[in-house]
This record gives structure tokens, C-alpha cells and sequence, in this order.
């Protein structure tokens, strides 16, 4: 069916990811903690400036903390004071829905057939997945898409490097949204080398002289300068820096774990990894461009940390897009499977043919959700929190006894990390005995506390902690664990203020 010239393919592909997203994310996208203290954190930005301590714990209070995701959770703040989680889940699927719906409007633009273009966008969304979260992290998927745009316009016969400039100030924003903005310097990095290595040994590059590598040396240069354009200069690097060097992550957070073949989630990473190689394949050797070969570096990434496996995905569609056509596999379907792909066939629109019916729809759902309407999908009500996963039964009582403001007993022993955050943003007068902020704990103590509950004496643990860190007041667990039997066999020193199947609430007599 052919479109009206006033209707790109882009914007439908957006509608049609935009509300998959919405009913399959309803629940799926708030399962990460940080969407809780990220909120929190925003506001308290808003509120009081740039935290550079730590407000919420009382193991580890006053001590040096940056918010190094500051700008995107003033975002996911302000978001929240529009619509709840409600907007915040409008927030994020349309930013990945915009990603996807570009992606699937640049593989159209090759000729490939609907159908297939199709195919592809729903492999790398399922790719893409299982790291689909309301949080900062999600921009930087765009940025990703962004750079490897970039990268690939470059890396052609007439090259604009001109143009690369503007990844100084994508980085200068990125930098206070997410420490992913190390990633895509690093993706940079690795382009302009092996562009000056591919010049030099008379392969395609779009370096043809000693003054093109001068201008991609200054571009590198300001993007890793701009990391400096944040309110707490060097303290972002240094955060990122301890993250990064703390091992230990692997072992206890899920998405800092390598790529588990055997999981459902890797292989749709794995599929789109096969026809990424298969096209690569297809290609002339002596035609293959640098910005080809980056998803090669994420694949690695990928299966280093799961993590990695959003970027991988559009990475891997980016240059799929860009080496298609130089591929022996397009001059077979051109000459014998026109049907499915025919180069040139694209038809041109005006650019508002891609954005009015994504903006209205967007527009719609934040009119219902400002006005409080509760419709399905775009309205208010809709996102959820998955009450098998959070202590959401419990959290009447939680709020019940929250401390005051000034009231000294207000240490909260939490025995999940996970659900520090929760109790940061429903209960903040309590401080919680750890979250999963790596950069303030760092990877040892979390590995420690992990396995603290698992040890052969989890009552001797408490004890100790109790000693170092001061007496507990309240204890938020998780039914049926080792701490939990620990706190309700104290019945001389706990009261079990309410015991659900998930979670259960003690106060200290």
C-alpha cells in the first residue's frame, strides 16, 4: 500500500513501535531501581543545587557523591511532575520509538521492501530489549544512533568532515546525562584512528591528508574536553572511572554480566549479529569502510556485558544501512527479486511528513495525562509497578511509620539493594542501609553485602554491620531469606508491622 505524500513511512513506524512499546512496557520498563532515586534525585536538584554528598544512606552519609546522571534525572523530575510515571514512560518510549522509527525509515530509504525493513526493526528492538528502562541511559542510545550517523556520512567518497563537529556539543550534553557519552568518544576514537591507518595504507578512507587528520584530532579532542562541561568538571570523570574499575560488578548486577548464550534475551543479540556478518560478508573487501566494522567492537562489548546489547542494536542497524548497497547480495535481489529491494525507489517527502503524526500523538497522550484521564495506553493510570517484583504491599505501612524530619531513628536496614530505591523515593524520611548506586559503595562493598546473605552466619553479619554502622530502627526484607528468618526469630527485639508474601516491614521495640 503506498502512503500519501503527506505521510512518511517513519512516522507510522513510529506509531506502531510508540504503542508496542506502551503495552508491552507498562510494567517491563519500571523494573531497574534507579527510575525510583533518579526521580528523587531530580527533584532534589531542582530543590537544593548540585548534591556533591550522599543524602540518602546512613552507612554511607556525607560521603563524596556526584550525581553524575544530573541532567537526565532533572528530566525524568520535571516528567514526573507532569504526569507520574505515566510521563515518564511516555518519555522513554518515545525516545526509543523515534530511534527505531529512524532506523526503519533508513533502511526503507535503501529500497529495501517494507516487509523486511520491518523484520529487521523488530529483530534489533528485541536485541535491544531487555535494557529498555525508564532511566538517563536511554539518551544514550539516540546519542549512539547519533555518532554512528555521523561516522557513516563521513565515511564516504566526498566526505563533509566539517560536519563532525557537531559531536562536541552532543558530547558536551551527553556528558551530564549519561557516562555513556565514554562509550561514543571511545567509538569516535577508534573511527578517526583507523581512518588515518586506512589512508595510509591506500584503503577507503575519508582522510586524504595530513590536515584531514588535523581536524579529526581537534574533533576528538573537543569531545573528550567537553566530558569537562558539566557543573562538577573532573568529579565525572572520576565517577565513571570507579564504576568502571570495580570488577565486582560482573558478579552481582545483572546487566553488568557477560552475554549468557542460554538466555532467552541473547538471542535475538546473537540473530542480528549473523545478518550483520552475513551482509558485512557480502561486501568487496577492498570497499569495506571503518564505520562498517564498529558494531564489530560492540558485538565484543556485548558479549563482555549484557548491557552493551542496546547499542550493539543500532549500531549493527546503522551500518547495515550504510554498506547494503555495496553488497553482492543487493545486486541479486536487484536484478532478480525486485520485489524486495529496488535502490531508488524511496520517495522523497516534505520533513514534516515525519513529525506531525508522532507530535500529535505525543502531544495527545501528555493532554490526557495532564488532565488526568485514564485511558489505556497514553493515559493516566496506566504504568504500573509489578507488585511480584516491588514491596508494593507493604508500602502503606512504610509510609506509616516514616520518620519525621529530625528524627534520629530513622535507619532503615533494607536487605535488597534493589529496594533502596524504592524506599528513597515513597519514604524519604527513612535512610536506607544501602541502593545500588556503584559509584558511592563501589564494588567490593557490594559484593560484600551480596554475599553477606548467603553466608553460613547471616545473624553474626547483622551484629557486625549493627556495630559499625549503628543500631538498626526499621528492616524492610524480602520474605522467607535468610535475613528476614534471622529478624523474625528476634521477637524480643523486632515486631513484624506487616508480612506479606513479598516483602515484609519490622520495627525495632
Amino acid at each position: 500500500m503506498k502512503l500519501p505524500r503527506w505521510l512518511a513511512p517513519g512516522a507510522v513506524a513510529f506509531v506502531l513501535v510508540w504503542l508496542l512499546l506502551l503495552s508491552a512496557g507498562r510494567t517491563a520498563f519500571f523494573k531497574d531501581p534507579g527510575t525510583f532515586w533518579h526521580t528523587t534525585t531530580g527533584e532534589l536538584v531542582l530543590k537544593d543545587g548540585f548534591v556533591r554528598s550522599d543524602p540518602y544512606t546512613f552507612t554511607f552519609a556525607g560521603q563524596w557523591w556526584v550525581p553524575y546522571q544530573w541532567l537526565g534525572e532533572v528530566g525524568m523530575a520535571l516528567a514526573h511532575r507532569v504526569g507520574g510515571f505515566d510521563a515518564q514512560l511516555l518519555g522513554a518510549v518515545t525516545l526509543i520509538a523515534a530511534v527505531f522509527a529512524w532506523l526503519a525509515a533508513r533502511l526503507l530509504r535503501t529500497g529495501l521492501h517494507p516487509m523486511i525493513a520491518g523484520a529487521v526493526v523488530v529483530l534489533a528492538l528485541a536485541a535491544a530489549g531487555s535494557h529498555f528502562h525508564v532511566r538517563p541511559h536511554l539518551f544514550t542510545l539516540a546519542a549512539m544512533a547519533a555518532v554512528l550517523n555521523l561516522l557513516v556520512e563521513a565515511d564516504v567518497a566526498r566526505p563533509k568532515l566539517n560536519r563532525l563537529f557537531w559531536l562536541i556539543p552532543l558530547c558536551s550534553v551527553w556528558t551530564n546525562i549519561h557516562g555513556g557519552v565514554l562509550g561514543g568518544i571511545g567509538t569516535i576514537g577508534i573511527a578517526f584512528a583507523c581512518w588515518v591507518l586506512f589512508w595510509k595504507l591506500g584503503r577507503p578512507s575519508p582522510v586524504k591528508s595530513w590536515r584531514d587528520a588535523g581536524k579529526l584530532a581537534l574533533v576528538l579532542a573537543g569531545c573528550a574536553l567537553a566530558t569537562l562541561a558539566s557543573p562538577y568538571g573532573t568529579d565525572m570523570p572520576k565517577t565513571w572511572g570507579v564504576i568502571m574499575g570495580a570488577p565486582e560488578l560482573r558478579e552481582i548486577i545483572i546487566e553488568h554480566r557477560p552475554l549468557d548464550p542460554a538466555a532467552v534475551y541473547a538471542w535475538p543479540v546473537f540473530a542480528l549479529a549473523l545478518l550483520y556478518l552475513f551482509v558485512l560478508y557480502g561486501t568487496k573487501r577492498t570497499a569495506v569502510r571503518v564505520s562498517w566494522l564498529l558494531p564489530l567492537v560492540w558485538f565484543a562489548l556485548t558479549v563482555s556485558r549484557c548491557r552493551h546489547a542496546s547499542l550493539f542494536a543500532v549500531v549493527s542497524v546503522v551500518a547495515l544501512t550504510a554498506m547494503l548497497k555495496h553488497t553482492r547480495w543487493a545486486l541479486w535481489m536487484a536484478a532478480r527479486r525486485p520485489d524486495l529491494y529496488q535502490p531508488g525507489s524511496a520517495e522523497t517527502r516534505p520533513w514534516w511528513a515525519s513529525v506531525w503524526l508522532p507530535a500529535a500523538a505525543v502531544l495527545l497522550a501528555l493532554g490526557f495525562q495532564w488532565k488526568d484521564a485514564h485511558v489505556p495506553l497514553i493515559g493516566r493510570g496506566w504504568a504500573t509497578h509489578d507488585p511480584a517484583h516491588w514491596p508494593m504491599d507493604v508500602k502503606d505501612t512504610l509510609k506509616e511509620h516514616e520518620p519525621k524530619p529530625g528524627d534520629p531513628r530513622n535507619k532503615l536496614f533494607n536487605a535488597g539493594y534493589i529496594d533502596g530505591g524504592f524506599v528513597i523515593y515513597h519514604a524519604p524520611g527513612y535512610k536506607v542501609f544501602v541502593d545500588d548506586r556503584c559509584e558511592l559503595f563501589g564494588g567490593p562493598w557490594l559484593k560484600a553485602f551480596s554475599d553477606a546473605e548467603r553466608g553460613p552466619d547471616p545473624a553474626a553479619v547483622l551484629v557486625e554491620w549493627e556495630a559499625k554502622y549503628g543500631p538498626f530502627d526499621f528492616a524492610l526484607t524480602r520474605t522467607g531469606t535468610p535475613f528476614d528468618n534471622v529478624l523474625k526469630a528476634k521477637t524480643d527485639v523486632w515486631h513484624a508491622e506487616k508480612v506479606t508474601p513479598t516483602a515484609t516491614f519490622y520495627k525495632k521495640k
